[in-house]
């Protein structure tokens, strides 16, 4: 007879947390923070930092208790302020706000540096976030703002399907 070792299904929640540490997983940035002994820092799940040894990390719920373990917040994810899913949303939101208000149609560059982002970065986040390029976006606000005017000539195309 063979007995079988006991179910591995069970997770403690430290090696749940250790598994978002290791996937980068976002969902877990607001609620589990995590502290390397080796380097004295802090940082949220997701950070971009170089991995550290599982024997010197220890969790916690919140920021503060960390601060309040003796460890400082990491520079590079930078665990008390918003996370980076916010601030790039904070940033979309912003852009959107003024291609809305703007009569003329900005520029990629000009939206960028309202923002305070570089062109090529802004662009892969609005894309990310709204699913179609700042242009779009903003061909799309122009065409909803001009309707079809009486002397504008309507298009010859026939419609598909027919």
């Amino acid at each position: 007879m063979h007995i079988s070792a006991p179910s591995r299904s069970l997770k403690s929640p430290d090696e749940i947390r250790w598994r978002a540490v290791v996937a980068r997983d976002v969902t877990f940035d607001e609620n589990v923070f995590y502290s390397v002994k080796t380097t004295g820092v802090y940082c949220r799940p997701s950070c971009a930092a170089r991995r550290p040894n599982r024997a010197n990390v220890r969790f916690y719920d919140t920021a503060t208790e960390a601060e309040q373990a003796g460890f400082r917040p990491c520079k590079r994810c930078k665990p008390t302020g918003p996370s980076l899913a916010q601030y790039h949303a904070e940033k979309v939101m912003q852009a959107c706000h003024i291609m809305d208000t703007d009569e003329k149609e900005p520029t990629l560059d000009e939206l960028a540096l309202a923002v305070g982002m570089s062109p090529y970065h802004f662009h892969r986040i609005f894309k990310a976030a709204v699913g179609v390029t700042p242009k779009a976006y903003a061909v799309a606000l122009r065409n909803k703002r001009v309707p079809d005017a009486p002397g504008r000539r309507a298009s010859k195309r026939r419609p598909t399907g027919l």
